[in-house]
């Protein structure tokens, strides 16, 4: 009797250890290059986009992402930190946002009053491509964008 009961105090402090390493997040760090070809993209201001790179750095639940688009020849930069723990924070002073896991994607929510941009993050085919799948409300125009980048 006392052989089983230690066997399944074993079992269970086996099963214990292992969750956090099962439960596990996906690491999105790197480097992504836009994949046009496979991306499609419905904003307007997209429409003279050449290239387009994302850098992403990930700590734990920590973000922060720089991205760059060549558009009409010239380069656009925009860099932001964010935590995936779903709390409301106000950034780049006007906006306010969030960031949350849903499942091993993570959902992204940056709006004020008349805008809202949504944007859902995964891993596509595989470990080598990204997916940013992006919902703009507001101003001057709403749409859908469906990028795709390559490591």
């Amino acid at each position: 009797m006392i052989r089983r009961i230690l066997f399944v105090l074993a079992v269970l402090g086996f099963l214990t250890c292992q969750t956090p390493a099962l439960s596990q997040k996906p690491d999105y760090s790197g480097t992504w290059k836009l994949n046009l070809q496979k991306s499609k993209l419905e904003a307007d201001w997209a429409k003279g986009l050449t290239e387009g790179v994302f850098t992403i750095t990930q700590n734990g639940d920590k973000f922060k992402l720089s991205r760059y688009f060549i558009i009409n020849g010239k380069k656009q930069k925009l860099s932001i930190k964010m935590t995936a723990d779903g709390k409301v924070r106000r950034k780049k002073i006007l906006f306010k946002g969030k960031l949350e896991w849903m499942g091993n994607n993570l959902h992204a929510k940056i709006y004020r009053n008349g805008f809202s941009n949504v944007v859902d993050y995964k891993f596509g085919d595989n470990q080598n491509e990204f997916i940013a799948d992006e919902v703009f409300t507001g101003r001057p125009q709403d749409y859908h964008n469906h990028w795709v980048f390559d490591r």
